[in-house]
């Protein structure tokens, strides 16, 4: 088989031939049918994560077919289509016992410290699956966990969205913010969506959110006047270069779901403001078994489609380019 491989960190990638890998007690081998690139892996490329044990295969967005499986896997059979969360959980945990396994302290991350969805073949924990109950956009599953099921998790665990709640979403052309828009919506939100480039306001268009403001700086203003005041929830996609503006876009006890990083920068944290008006901001990292098969309920409804660009898997270099000079429009879904 062929995999996409992290040889050394800052340095290009590189293609290798391995033996289709066997699986462990409680793992199955998956044939890769789709993965996605997250802006993670441009960072694990980057030195970002210092966990990384190299030489690594990338890629964590895992959706595809069980082609063998080892002792003690129980619920899945060879044939199964699944989805996979982007690590594997310990299950002993009081986080994972507690439905909170995206927290897990002992959770070990493909494309990080496990080889990853980069490749043809992936082994994987079954502690990391989700079957597929009815057939379904690869695309769509690829981005189940890492995008979809994350963005509910934000929005639903901690964001307590309501039918009618005013939503804003940062980075909305990017792959986390065509996706985050849908999901606000699927969910009764009135959503206002930010983007920096006049040109892809067209493309946000196309998943329908209910306004668009460009703006390159302070859009919090625009904000308030759309909303009488501000909105209920920011999804922000982004990070530091609009968490700012994002939190002064929110009403009194407006909540903010801070899901981007793309800079790996801390912003101003104006503490005054927030304890006034009782802002709520919550950190939200990867999803949870609970919000994955969430998002593959909503996939089954149609209720949110994937949107982005298939790319060969051996263009890999390409991708993470595309997203490295912010060109993004969704997200880039990689084919072996």
């Amino acid at each position: 088989m062929k995999a996409v491989v992290l040889e050394e960190i800052g340095k290009p990638l590189q293609i290798k031939e391995f033996d289709v890998p066997r699986p462990g007690k409680g793992e199955v081998v998956i044939k890769i049918v789709r993965t996605g690139v997250c802006y993670r892996d441009v960072l694990t490329v980057d030195g970002f994560f210092p966990r990384v044990k190299l030489p690594l295969v990338l890629g964590h967005e895992i959706a595809g077919v069980i082609v063998d499986k080892g002792d003690r896997v129980e619920g899945f059979e060879i044939g199964d289509k699944v989805a996979s969360l982007p690590y594997v959980p310990c299950g002993e945990c009081e986080y994972c016992k507690t439905g909170r396994e995206n927290i897990c302290r002992n959770r070990r991350w493909y494309g990080e410290v496990l080889d990853g969805s980069y490749s043809e073949y992936v082994v994987v924990d079954q502690r990391s699956l989700v079957k597929l109950e009815k057939d379904i956009d690869w695309n769509y599953v690829a981005i189940s966990s890492c995008v979809i099921g994350m963005v509910v998790h934000a929005i639903t665990d901690f964001g307590g969205i309501r039918s009618g709640d005013r939503v804003l979403v940062t980075g909305a052309s990017g792959g986390v913010g065509i996706h985050a828009i849908q999901i606000a919506k699927y969910f009764g939100g009135v959503v206002i969506a930010v983007t920096s480039k006049e040109e892809k306001v067209s493309f946000i268009e196309s998943v329908k959110p209910d306004h668009i403001i460009v703006s390159k700086g302070d859009f919090s203003k625009d904000v308030k006047q759309l909303t009488g005041g501000g909105v209920d929830l920011v999804i922000e996609a982004v990070g530091e270069p609009t968490f700012s503006y994002s939190l002064r876009s929110l009403k009194w006890g407006g909540r903010m779901a801070v899901i981007g990083n793309v800079n790996v920068k801390s912003p101003p944290l104006p503490l005054g403001l927030i304890i006034l008006r009782e802002n709520i901001i919550h950190g939200v990292i990867s999803s949870t078994k609970k919000s994955l098969r969430k998002a593959l309920e909503i996939g089954y409804e149609g209720g949110v489609k994937a949107v982005g660009v298939e790319m060969s898997l051996w263009e890999v270099e390409k991708a993470h380019e595309i997203l490295r000079r912010g060109e993004a429009r969704g997200r880039v879904f990689l084919k072996p």
